[in-house]
C-alpha cells in the first residue's frame, strides 16, 4: 500500500510542484489576514472574574489612553512647569502632578510625585488609546520631552506585534545559519542542504498563511510557531533524505530509490511525529484557552511539515538527483567509541547520581517560583517600554490600576464604598462619580442631591432661575409630588441636573450669559467624560490605584478584602478587574491545567511508546529519562530564585517531553536491535551511541540553538524566558539520553524480554500482479546467489558463512529449489527438512510448483537467522531468513 502511494507521489511530482507553488503564493498573501491577540485575559474561562468584568467594561465603558512619565535630573519648579505644559498639549485631557496651589492636592503627599530630583506624572488622554487624537497626543508628549531625561511608559503607541516580528526575524535568520552549519557537518551530499531549506521555507509559509482559519491567534503562537515548527519537524526531512541515500547506495535508480525510501519514511515519520503531536494536543483540553490556541497552531505546523516532506520533497529530490550524486562527500561525523566505552564503564556511577538528581529535581521543581503577571519575567534585550517601566518602579511605587464594576443601583452606596476604599493603607486615590468634587470648597460631589438654592450657589445662577429649572425638571420627570411638598425642598442629583440644564440650553428654553454658558459647557463636557468612563447602562465603575506588588500573597489578600467589602453592599455579583485579579485567575486555572497537561502528555507519549516498542518496561525508562530532564530544568529556578512565567512552564514541559523523547526513541531502538545480534551488551551500547549520534546532534543542536537565540534576542520577556528554558531543557535532554539512558537500558536489560509482548498480525506480500499471498510454513535449503546490501553492496555467488548486518535477496538455482519442494497432491506446500553444509537444519517457506509463495529461513552453522528473499524458478519471490550471528534489519 505504502509503495503504491509512494509511486503515485513520485510519478506525479510535477503536479505536486504546481500545487505547492499555488499554495505558497496564496499563503504568502494570507499572512496579513491573521488577527493577533495580545490580551491574555481573553483566554480565561468566561466565568472568571477578570474575563466577565473585562467583557462588561468593553461593552459599557470607555477607557481613555494613559501614560506614566518619569523625568530625572530636574528641579521641582521645572517639573511643575513641565506638568502645566503637558496639560496644554492637544489630545491630553489631564496631567496628575503635585501643585500646592491646586485644591485637588490638599490630601496628597509631594513624595508621591517628586523626589530624588525626579518627577512622576500620570497623563490621561482625550480618547481611547487607538483614537487618532490620542495618537497625536502621545506624539506631542514625546516631542516635548525629547530634550529631557524622560521615560515614557504607555501602551498608547506600543505595538508588541511589530517588535516581536522584528525580533523573531532576527532569530530566524541566525537560526538558519546555524541549521546550515549543522546540516553541512552531518550531511552526505552538499545538495541536501538547499533542498532542506526549500522544504522548511515551504512548510513554514504554508503554516503561517493558514493560521487565519482560527480567526484569531495569540501573540505567543504568532511569534514562535515558525521557529518551533522548524526545530520540531526538521527530523522528518532528514529521515527521508537519509533513507533515500541508503537506497541509492544499494544500486537503485533515483526514481526507485525515492519510491522505496518514501514508502518506508511515511510510516517511520508518522510514528515519530505522534509523540510530538500527543504532547501538543494535550493543550487543547486546558481551561486557559490559550493552550488550545497554541496546541492547534503547532499541531497544524507538524502536520503541514509532514505533508510537505511526503509530497513536495520527493519532487525536489528527483529534480536535483544529478546534483545530489555530484556533490557527495565523506561523512564529517566522527565515531564516538571512546564516549561509548566511558558510558559503559561508568554505568554504576552515573545512574545512581542521575536518580539522586531526579529526586532533588522533584523537590526543587515543587518549589519553583511561578509568576502570573506578564510584567514579572525579565529579558536581556529590553525595549524602551520595559526600561521606562523598570525605572519608574525603581524611583516611585507606580502601583496597579484597578476597576470595580458594580450594579448601577445607588450613588449613595457608591459614595460609601469610596469612603471605605480611602481607609485602606495601600489605596492611593479613587476615581468615581461619587467622588468627583464640586463647589468652591469641594463641599459637594457630582452624585450629591441638591436643592435649588444649593444648585444655584454651585452653578453661579440666580436662585429664581434655579427654582424655575427645578420645576421644569420635576414636570419633565413626572415628579408631581415635588410641587405638593414644595420645589424649594425638592432634591435632584447634581449630575442629572447639569445634564437637564445643558439639554434645555441647547434647545433654547432659556438664555445664559456668555460666561455662564461657557462654564456650563465645560462642566458638561467634564461630566460626560467622567460618565463615559465610569457610568454604563447597567453598571458603574470605580477606579482606584493600589500600591505594592502586583502579584503575591499580600496583593491577593488585599484584593480579597476589598472584594468582600464591596460585595457586602450588593446582592448581584461585583467584579474587580486588574492585573492582580487576572494573575489570581490565571493562578487558579494553572493549578488544574498543570496537572492536566502533565498527565495527558505522559499518557499520550506513554501509550505511543507502549505500542511502538511492544514493551511495558521501555516506556517507563524513556519517560523517566525525559521527565528527569524536565524536573532538572525547572528545578534550577528554585535555586536561583528566578520567577517562571506559568505559560513558560506549561509550554516548555510539553514540548520538551513530546520532542526530545524522539532522541531517546532513536537510541532505544538501536539498542533493542543490536543487543540481539552483537556479542555483548557493551558493544550494543557503543554501537547504539554511534548510530544515533548524528541524528541527536542534528535535531538537538538546532532546537537548543533556536531556544537560546530566542532568549538572547527577543525583547518580549515572556518569549525570551520561553526560549531560554526550551534551549536549556533540550540541552539537558541531549546530555541524559547520550549518557544515562544507555546505562539504564543496560541495567534493566534482563527485564526487557520478560516485559515485552508481540502483537499478532496477518503478514502478507504484495505480488507484482497485485495478488496478496499469505505466508505458509515449509522447509528448504538455500544454496545460490546473494544480491543485496551487506554493510556494502554484494552481487555474486558464494559458498560459506555470512556474518554482519544483512538485507538481501537470496536466489537459489532451479535444481536446488526443486530438491527443496515437496508438494501435496492438491498443490499445497508441505514441510521439508533440508540441511545446510554443516548438517544444521533450516526451516523455511518456499514456493510450490504452482507458484504459491512462502517464507524461508536458512540457518548458518550457529543457527542464527537473518532476513532474506528466496526466488522460485518461475520468478516468484518468497520471504526467507538467512542466518547470521549479527542479525539486524538494515
Amino acid at each position: 500500500m505504502m509503495k503504491k502511494i509512494a509511486e503515485f507521489i513520485v510519478d506525479r511530482r510535477n503536479a505536486f510542484i504546481a500545487i505547492f507553488f499555488v499554495a505558497f503564493v496564496y499563503c504568502l498573501l494570507s499572512i496579513n489576514r491573521v488577527n493577533v491577540n495580545e490580551d491574555i485575559t481573553k483566554y480565561l474561562p468566561i466565568d472568571t472574574e477578570t474575563r466577565a468584568g473585562n467583557d462588561i467594561m468593553t461593552e459599557e465603558f470607555q477607557t481613555y489612553g494613559r501614560a506614566e512619565i518619569l523625568v530625572t535630573n530636574i528641579t521641582y519648579d521645572r517639573a511643575l512647569s513641565i506638568a502645566k505644559d503637558l496639560d496644554n498639549l492637544d489630545g491630553v485631557n489631564m496631567v496628575d502632578f503635585y501643585d500646592p496651589d491646586d485644591d485637588d492636592y490638599y490630601d496628597k503627599d509631594i513624595s508621591q510625585y517628586y523626589k530624588d530630583s525626579s518627577a512622576f506624572y500620570t497623563l490621561v488622554f482625550d480618547d481611547e488609546k487607538e483614537a487618532e487624537i490620542t495618537q497625536k497626543g502621545i506624539k506631542g508628549v514625546r516631542d516635548y520631552l525629547k530634550d529631557y531625561d524622560a521615560y515614557v511608559y504607555t501602551e498608547v503607541d506600543k505595538d508588541d506585534s511589530v517588535e516581536l516580528r522584528h525580533d523573531v526575524s532576527i532569530v530566524f535568520v541566525l537560526a538558519i545559519f546555524i541549521i546550515i552549519a549543522v546540516l553541512l557537518f552531518t550531511s552526505k551530499t552538499y545538495m541536501e542542504v538547499p533542498i532542506f531549506m526549500v522544504v522548511f521555507g515551504m512548510a513554514g509559509i504554508l503554516n503561517k498563511g493558514t493560521n487565519y482559519i482560527f480567526g484569531e491567534i495569540s501573540y505567543i503562537s504568532n511569534s514562535v510557531d515558525m521557529i518551533l515548527q522548524l526545530a520540531l519537524a526538521i527530523d522528518y526531512a532528514i529521515i527521508f533524505f537519509h533513507r533515500f541515500m541508503e537506497e541509492r547506495d544499494k544500486g537503485l535508480s533515483s526514481r526507485d530509490a525515492c519510491i522505496e525510501s518514501l514508502s518506508k519514511a511515511i510510516i517511520e515519520i508518522s510514528s515519530s511525529s505522534l509523540t510530538t503531536i500527543g504532547g501538543l494536543f494535550s493543550f487543547v483540553f486546558m481551561t486557559f484557552t490559550m493552550g488550545r490556541d497554541v496546541g492547534l497552531v503547532l499541531c497544524k505546523a507538524i502536520c503541514i511539515s509532514m505533508l510537505t516532506v511526503f509530497t513536495f520533497m520527493p519532487a525536489l529530490i528527483m529534480m536535483f538527483a544529478r546534483q545530489i550524486d555530484a556533490t557527495r562527500h565523506r561523512s564529517f561525523v566522527p565515531r564516538v567509541d571512546k564516549w561509548g566505552r566511558f558510558i559503559f564503564a561508568s554505568r554504576y556511577i552515573l545512574s545512581p547520581i542521575f536518580l539522586c538528581v531526579v529526586a532533588i529535581g522533584i523537590y526543587l521543581s515543587s518549589k519553583c517560583p511561578y509568576a502570573f503577571d506578564v510584567k514579572t519575567p525579565k529579558s536581556i534585550n529590553r525595549t524602551s517600554f520595559i526600561i521606562a517601566r523598570d525605572r519608574i518602579n525603581e524611583t516611585f511605587d507606580a502601583g496597579t490600576m484597578m476597576a470595580i464594576v458594580v450594579p448601577a443601583i445607588s450613588y449613595q452606596t457608591e459614595g460609601e464604598i469610596v469612603s471605605r476604599l480611602k481607609e485602606y493603607e495601600k489605596v492611593e486615590y479613587v476615581t468615581a462619580l461619587a467622588d468627583v468634587k464640586v463647589g468652591d470648597a469641594h463641599e459637594y460631589v457630582l452624585t450629591d442631591s441638591l436643592t435649588p438654592r444649593e444648585f444655584a450657589d454651585i452653578a453661579g445662577l440666580d436662585t429664581g432661575l434655579a427654582t424655575l429649572l427645578y420645576s421644569a425638571y420635576a414636570e419633565d420627570k413626572g415628579a408631581y409630588a415635588a410641587f405638593v411638598d414644595g420645589i424649594d425642598e425638592y432634591r435632584v442629583f447634581l449630575i442629572d441636573m447639569i445634564d437637564f440644564v445643558y439639554e434645555q440650553k441647547e434647545k433654547g428654553a432659556f438664555s445664559l450669559s456668555k460666561e455662564q454658558s461657557e462654564d456650563l459647557d465645560d462642566i458638561y463636557k467634564s461630566i460626560q467624560d467622567a460618565r463615559n468612563q465610569l457610568e454604563g447602562e447597567n453598571h458603574h465603575r470605580i477606579v482606584f490605584k493600589m500600591n505594592g506588588e502586583v502579584e503575591g500573597d499580600e496583593a491577593f489578600k488585599n484584593v480579597d478584602e476589598i472584594r468582600a467589602m464591596v460585595q457586602s453592599y450588593y446582592k448581584d455579583r461585583i467584579f474587580i478587574v486588574s492585573d492582580t485579579t487576572a494573575d489570581e485567575d490565571l493562578m487558579s486555572s494553572f493549578a488544574y491545567d498543570n496537572i492536566l497537561i502533565s498527565g495527558l502528555t505522559a499518557f499520550f507519549v506513554g501509550v505511543i511508546l507502549f505500542f511502538t516498542f511492544q514493551s511495558a518496561l521501555l516506556p517507563f525508562l524513556l519517560l523517566l529519562t525525559i521527565e528527569g530532564s524536565i524536573l532538572i530544568n525547572f528545578g534550577v529556578p528554585a535555586i536561583t530564585g528566578t520567577p517562571v512565567y506559568f505559560w513558560t512552564y506549561l509550554l516548555v514541559s510539553a514540548i520538551q517531553m513530546g520532542a526530545t523523547i524522539d532522541y531517546a526513541i532513536v537510541i532505544t531502538n538501536r539498542y533493542v536491535e543490536l543487543r540481539k545480534v552483537l556479542p555483548g551488551k557493551k558493544e550494543a551500547i557503543i554501537e547504539s551511541l554511534n548510530a544515533s549520534f548524528a541524528t541527536v546532534l542534528t535535531s538537538g543542536t538546532i532546537m537548543t540553538s533556536a531556544g537560546f537565540l530566542m532568549g538572547l534576542i527577543t525583547s518580549n520577556a515572556v518569549i525570551a524566558q520561553l526560549g531560554f528554558f526550551l534551549g536549556r531543557g533540550t540541552l539537558i535532554s541531549i546530555i541524559l539520553v547520550m549518557t544515562v539512558l544507555p546505562q539504564i537500558l543496560y541495567i534493566f536489560d534482563p527485564l526487557l524480554d520478560r516485559t515485552s509482548f508481540e502483537i499478532k498480525q496477518m503478514h502478507a506480500l504484495d505480488h507484482a500482479d497485485d495478488t496478496v499471498l499469505y505466508k505458509k510454513k515449509t522447509v528448504m535449503q538455500v544454496d545460490g546467489k546473494v544480491n543485496g546490501y551487506f554493510e556494502g553492496y554484494i552481487n555474486g555467488s558464494f559458498t560459506g558463512r555470512l556474518e554482519g548486518i544483512m538485507d538481501f535477496k537470496l536466489s537459489s538455482s532451479p535444481e536446488g529449489m526443486r530438491d527443496a519442494w515437496a508438494a501435496s497432491p492438491n498443490g499445497e506446500t508441505a514441510d521439508v527438512q533440508a540441511s545446510s553444509p554443516d548438517g544444521e537444519a533450516a526451516e523455511a517457506q518456499a514456493s510450490s510448483p504452482d507458484g504459491e509463495t512462502a517464507d524461508a529461513q536458512a540457518a548458518s552453522p550457529d543457527g542464527e537467522a537473518a532476513d532474506a528473499q528466496a526466488v522460485s524458478p518461475d520468478g516468484e519471490a518468497a520471504d526467507a531468513q538467512a542466518s547470521s550471528p549479527l542479525e539486524e534489519e538494515s
